[in-house]
């Protein structure tokens, strides 16, 4: 089983793979190293990572995790959509997804924490989950 965790914010980003290089430098400039592989831009709007925290074996300590940026108003609108249908949140008009994924018997939380802390620093990001909704965001890490 899959789960995802969803972050809507507003960004202002020309393409996906800036703001997947911006994330991403964020992470390499905190907290320990990382295992990553550029699964690669979907045209302009949409860029794909997979990233796990390196241990000191040079390993992955945990499962990976897939990120996905998706970027523009049109492009998350549905996603925006089901997760405040009514606008209750003020999440219309978001115009960044940042999407994790997680599977496997041991995920990679720390690393899903570096993300949200990045994203919330960045861009003001709300999370949100098909479990729990916006309730999540009271799971958020703190954020120095």
């Amino acid at each position: 089983m899959v789960y995802r965790l969803k972050f809507f914010c507003r960004a202002g980003e020309i393409g996906a793979e800036e703001a997947m290089t911006r994330l991403l430098d964020e992470l390499r400039a905190t907290g320990d190293p990382l295992l990553g592989e550029w699964l690669g831009p979907f045209g302009d709007g949409v860029a794909a990572y997979s990233l796990a925290t390196r241990g000191p074996d040079g390993t992955a300590r945990a499962d990976w995790l897939a990120i996905e940026v998706h970027v523009g108003v049109e492009q998350i609108a549905d996603s925006v959509i089901h997760a405040d249908p009514d606008c209750d949140k003020g999440v219309w008009g978001c115009d960044l997804l940042a999407e994790i994924s997680l599977s496997g018997s041991n995920p990679d939380w720390e690393l899903v924490n570096r993300i949200w802390s990045a994203a919330a620093s960045h861009w003001s990001a709300v999370a949100w989950d098909e479990m729990s909704g916006f309730d999540i965001q009271n799971s958020a890490p703190e954020t120095g």
